[in-house]
């Protein structure tokens, strides 16, 4: 059954208001919730029943196995409520991504003082959760993944903690809200021939194919390449059958240029030069990016690609200079 809307945001709205965001979360009691899972109602069922039979009948056995049944649920609740009492998450890490895959984020779990906390389920997705044990007085690190959908700062929602710890008759839970987030670069999109500007001779010229150094593209296969030259992922794909092209470059000085694109969307040609950027950087050549408003000056080294990738993630998005995208 869905609640309607107005409920459902207004139960949302007192969520975070018991339980801010921050970059350090402790869970406490007013952040804490607990209900009896299906296997527990069936617990209590037959806890009632017993205490009926006993009662109809005046059996003293009975009613003692039913008080000592009621004894174990009771104790089951504090149990399950205090294996969440008292832990203290935190955004340790967060990895980049490209649009349309998962971001990871690394939190670290502390115990409550003189506590060992048992099987817990932590996750964003419902059906994507990881369970961890935090040992007595030591920390534990997990990794969690985040469905980053689109290019720029991703901060995700509420995360779900929850246990059925001892004895899966009590599900205890809490949503955190932490203050973390991770860059997301444009979803790579391959092109046959890079968005390069025009080379002076400063720069350098194309040489013979027999000088082969730095990729430069797909051409259509031709019968008697090598094999190891085949565009493998693209056939994978359905894109037809093609030969990566090599070249080499006097000063293998390459500009990748925003114009160099004509006729695309902006999220195509930031996807294009994201690919690019990707492919040069698996390379010794020096690469430079020129947006509109930006020029990137030519470099290499995986500090370069960052900045690259950076400056594509967050073009024309002023506004997530210090907020994000909230899954």
């Amino acid at each position: 059954m869905r609640l309607p809307d107005t409920l459902t945001h207004w139960f949302w709205h007192w969520v975070v208001r018991r339980a801010p965001r921050a970059e350090s979360v402790r869970l406490r009691h007013k952040s804490i919730y607990v209900l009896p899972t299906a296997q527990g109602i069936g617990f209590l069922l037959v806890i009632t029943l017993l205490w009926l039979l006993g009662t109809n009948y005046e059996n003293n056995l009975v009613l003692a196995s039913a008080f000592l049944l009621l004894s174990l649920m009771t104790v089951s609740v504090v149990h399950a409520f205090r294996n969440l009492s008292g832990l203290t998450l935190s955004v340790q890490r967060a990895h980049p991504a490209f649009a349309g895959e998962w971001a990871e984020f690394d939190l670290l779990l502390q115990p409550a003082s003189g506590s060992r906390h048992e099987a817990l389920l932590l996750g964003w997705d419902r059906d994507l959760t990881v369970e961890a044990d935090v040992p007595h007085r030591a920390e534990h690190t997990v990794t969690l993944a985040y469905r980053a959908r689109r290019r720029g700062w991703l901060v995700p929602e509420r995360l779900r903690v929850q246990s059925y710890y001892p004895l899966g008759l009590f599900r205890v839970w809490s949503w955190v809200h932490l203050d973390g987030r991770a860059l997301i670069y444009p979803a790579p999109r391959s092109s046959d021939h890079p968005p390069q500007a025009h080379l002076s001779g400063e720069v350098g010229e194309q040489l013979s194919a027999e000088n082969q150094e730095e990729f430069q593209g797909f051409r259509p296969y031709q019968v008697g390449a090598p094999m190891a030259h085949v565009a493998w992922k693209l056939y994978a794909r359905e894109q037809g059958l093609y030969l990566k092209d090599y070249a080499g470059y006097q000063s293998e000085q390459v500009w990748l240029d925003w114009d160099a694109l004509p006729g695309l969307d902006q999220e195509s040609r930031l996807s294009r030069l994201c690919f690019w950027a990707v492919e040069y950087g698996k390379t010794s050549a020096e690469y430079g990016l020129r947006l509109p408003g930006l020029d990137i000056s030519l470099g290499r080294g995986q500090a370069h690609q960052e900045r690259v990738l950076r400056a594509l993630a967050l073009y024309g998005m002023p506004e997530q200079a210090e907020g994000g995208e909230r899954g």
